[in-house]
């Protein structure tokens, strides 16, 4: 059978007693410590979620500002574009204007010096029809006449060219 000792009656007594006393002045404090590690650590996990929200809101911010400015780099590379095609055409069709001037001028140069050497060339052949007939009246032979009228002719195209 199972004996009864007084000893373990005191050893239950200080066991309970300082479970009381562990349990008044120990466990109380740990207690609290452990609460306050818990609400410390929540804390951080809050303020970690915050930082993490507005980091996202800086980010999503950011984004839109590049986004928006990539659209202003975009509509003013298309602006200078434009303004550039209209610069383009205005120079090439004040080129051809200048063309079509130009050769409008040398063809009327080209027309003007065509018939300043048509009347040129009437006049030295009036003028050497006129020698001819002056000599053909004076001439006594026809081969000496026609010889120097040759040759009048040959001297005639050598000031030309």
């Amino acid at each position: 059978m199972l004996r009864f000792d007084l000893n373990v009656l005191w050893t239950v007594i200080d066991l309970l007693i300082l479970y009381f006393l562990l349990k008044k002045f120990l466990f109380g404090r740990v207690h609290k410590i452990l609460d306050q590690r818990a609400k410390d650590i929540e804390k951080s996990y809050t303020d970690a979620e915050k930082a993490q929200n507005d980091a996202n809101a800086l980010k999503t911010q950011y984004e839109d500002t590049i986004k928006s400015i990539d659209d202003e780099k975009k509509k003013a590379a298309d602006e200078a574009r434009a303004k550039a095609n209209v610069e383009y055409d205005r120079i090439v069709d004040s080129a051809k204007a200048d063309a079509d001037k130009i050769i409008n001028d040398a063809r009327a140069k080209a027309a003007a010096e065509t018939t300043d050497q048509k009347h040129k060339a009437e006049e030295d052949i009036v003028e050497m029809v006129k020698d001819a007939a002056a000599r053909i009246a004076e001439a006594e032979d026809d081969d000496k006449m026609y010889d120097a009228f040759l040759k009048k002719v040959s001297a005639n195209k050598d000031k030309k060219d």
